[in-house]
């Protein structure tokens, strides 16, 4: 059995889930957090996005871009739950089709 687009999303949002950036994350609204739409918006015009968002996925703050957001911090891959290299991949994909 395939996934539809649909059920390709709702895989996405269980795995965004899993992972625990939902409980900072919003899809479309700001929370504690950037939305994904925002972080589509600031990633989509640098280059090589895909990996430079997989870099503060486990990074967290400290990654390429520094403390950023205002005063919330990203915590880094120590600090959640690990992310596979496929899982950081699907989840960038996800977040940047936003």
């Amino acid at each position: 059995m395939t996934l539809g687009a649909s059920g390709t999303a709702q895989a996405d949002v269980r795995l965004a889930e899993s992972k625990q950036c939902l409980q900072c994350h919003a899809v479309d609204r700001h929370a504690i957090g950037p939305s994904f739409q925002t972080i589509k918006a600031v990633y989509r015009d640098m280059r090589d996005p895909q990996t430079r968002l997989i870099e503060v996925m486990r990074d967290g703050s400290e990654a390429h871009l520094g403390p950023h957001w205002g005063k919330a911090r990203m915590p880094n891959d120590r600090e959640r739950p690990k992310i596979s290299d496929d899982e950081a991949k699907q989840l960038a994909r996800w977040i940047l089709a936003r």
